[in-house]
Parts: structure tokens; C-alpha cells; sequence
């Protein structure tokens, strides 16, 4: 939404995000965006946990059943990556309205994020103490 629809929200909380996902069509959205808009009004708030990159999920998927782990094996995903290099693009672009802030949750896993991800977005969005 923040790059299709971006008029339906002001604030975002991006955490653990997919941008991997048919085949990183996300940033072909931030490119077309880009083209055609010179300013993004949101606030927007990424984060990922440290073991959301490669090795990460191989550590994540080790205990799984033998069919499940050949699954995980089958692409390399790296969120982290992505998710910087989400971040620097969209920084990148210099809009004048755009707040962006972002986080490497060190020590967390995909599975295990989401509740510091929720915590520490919910406070940068509205302006809490952190």
C-alpha cells in the first residue's frame, strides 16, 4: 500500500518483510513509484531480525523435516539485504515528506521478531520514548 495506494495510510510499520516474494516485485513498484512521484507523505518504520539472512533461515529450518528444509533450500533469501537495500532506495529518492527509520533486531529470527518489530514501530510511528 505504501507504494500503491500510499494516500490510505500516514504511518507504516514494515517488519520481517517478504520483499524477496515474486521475485522482488516490490522494488519494481518502488522504481514505477519513483518515475512518476516526487514525494511520499508517510512515516515509515522497517525492521528484520540479524537471522533473517541466508545462514539465518538454514539455522531456523534445520529442525524441520528433511522434505520441509529441501523447500527452504531451494532460493537464497536474504531479508536483511533486501530490506537495507529497500531502505536505502527509498531514502534515496530524497522525498521531502518521507520519515523513514529502520532496525536490525539483533538475535532474532523470523519467528521470533515480531513482537519486539510491533514494539519498537508502534513507538517510532507515534513519537513515544524509546
Amino acid at each position: 500500500m505504501l507504494l500503491t495506494e500510499p494516500a490510505t495510510f500516514r504511518r507504516y510499520g514494515i517488519g520481517s518483510p517478504s520483499l524477496w516474494w515474486d521475485d522482488n516485485m516490490i522494488f519494481g513498484y518502488e522504481a514505477r513509484y519513483a518515475a512518476t512521484h516526487d514525494d511520499l507523505a508517510a512515516k515509515v518504520f522497517f525492521a528484520v531480525g540479524e537471522y533473517e539472512d541466508h545462514d539465518g533461515r538454514q539455522r531456523e529450518v534445520s529442525r524441520l523435516p528433511a522434505d520441509e528444509r529441501a523447500k527452504a533450500g531451494l532460493r537464497y533469501i536474504d531479508m536483511v539485504a533486501d530490506t537495507e537495500r529497500m531502505v536505502a532506495s527509498l531514502r534515496g529518492r530524497k522525498y521531502p515528506s518521507l520519515e523513514i527509520d529502520s532496525a536490525i533486531l539483533p538475535g532474532e529470527f523470523h519467528v521470533t521478531v515480531q513482537h519486539i518489530n510491533l514494539s519498537r514501530a508502534l513507538r517510532y510511528l507515534f513519537d513515544a520514548p524509546r
